[in-house]
């Protein structure tokens, strides 16, 4: 016999009716859910952003972290380095046999000023030991603005001098040897003589460059530990 066909029952759907309950319910989950959507969407931004600025201020704190080591290694080696100066300091302030220092040498050879009435004293001495008169001793004013205007070079500045000399000529030029070997440093630049230079006197105009420097700068150039 032939097999009778088999029917197969059709799936119903099951509707839910939509009542205004059901359709609250609906709008608050979709609400709920978009508002934990936002919720999570804002935490990762913000989680986002205080990794950023947590990550920015470590590397800054390293850097400076990095900066003050740095600092403090070359603060350590110049506080070394002062204390290997310091007994050559001591040596050179401490006076010797004649009662100067070193130091006192160094700057009556190089002052830390003009040193021009100094200077003066200087020349009518090392006059009156040669036995010349020196009428008149004037600083050049060109040279003075030129010293002035490059006060602050660490270089020795220069200035120069005019003096008259009244005396033999070998008196004069006794003078000009002790001024070539003065403890000032001053070199010999023009001389001009006039007057018999046998034996009678005679009138000399000499003109030096005298130099000097001003005292070193040792303010700390270092900004302190924060």
């Amino acid at each position: 016999m032939p097999d009778k066909p088999q029917q197969t029952a059709a799936k119903k759907s099951l509707v839910v009716p939509k009542t205004d309950v059901s359709q609250d319910n609906d709008k608050s989950t979709r609400r709920f859910v978009y508002y934990m959507i936002a919720l999570i969407a804002l935490i990762v931004i913000a989680g986002g952003v205080l990794v950023y600025w947590l990550a920015g201020n470590f590397v800054t704190q390293t850097n400076k972290n990095k900066a003050q080591d740095k600092t403090i290694a070359l603060l350590e080696q110049k506080k070394l380095d002062l204390a290997e100066l310091l007994p050559n300091y001591d040596a050179i302030i401490a006076p010797t046999n004649n009662g100067r220092s070193q130091k006192d040498a160094i700057l009556s050879a190089l002052p830390d000023n003009d040193g021009y009435k100094e200077l003066i004293a200087m020349i009518e001495k090392m006059g009156q030991q040669s036995g010349v008169l020196i009428p008149s001793v004037t600083r050049d004013a060109v040279a003075a603005a030129d010293t002035t205007a490059a006060a602050d070079q660490a270089a020795a500045l220069p200035y120069q001098i005019s003096v008259t000399i009244d005396g033999t000529f070998a008196q004069v030029q006794d003078f000009i040897k002790k001024t070539e070997n003065s403890a000032r440093v001053m070199d010999f630049v023009t001389l001009n003589i006039t007057g018999s230079t046998k034996s009678g006197p005679v009138t000399a105009s000499a003109t030096f460059t005298v130099y000097y420097q001003l005292p070193a700068n040792i303010n700390p150039t270092e900004k302190g530990l924060e």
